[in-house]
């Protein structure tokens, strides 16, 4: 058993036992080559925090500045949910990702927006 800090969206917060540390989000980083733009694609980021190889189009590959701006990212998006993860919080895992209960206080669900 570990402690991570994961990143969970609003809706999750009812059922975190379906959660696991590798399920796959998304984030938007800006475009070093293009001050104000965005990555045409978005990077797959873990529950986690951690960053992946690969964008959300499914191709292999990202560019270390890449994967240092998306690890500055909080907010991250569930595609599947069409909802931002962006409520942190710690939580106990075992070694396969499976979420085994919080590791402190239970994270509030916030007022609807």
């Amino acid at each position: 058993m570990r402690t991570e800090r994961w990143a969970f969206c609003e809706s999750e917060l009812a059922e975190p036992a379906k959660c696991n540390a590798y399920d796959e989000l998304t984030i938007t980083v800006p475009d070093p080559n293009n001050p104000g733009e965005h990555c045409e694609c978005g990077v797959i980021v873990y529950r986690n925090g951690e960053v992946s190889n690969r964008w959300d189009d499914g191709t292999v590959g990202i560019p270390a500045k890449i994967v240092e701006l998306a690890d500055c990212e909080e907010t991250l998006y569930h595609p599947d949910l069409d909802e931002y993860a962006d409520v942190w919080a710690d939580v106990l895992v075992d070694r396969d990702g499976a979420w085994l209960g919080w590791a402190g206080a239970a994270p509030e669900v916030r007022a609807t927006r």
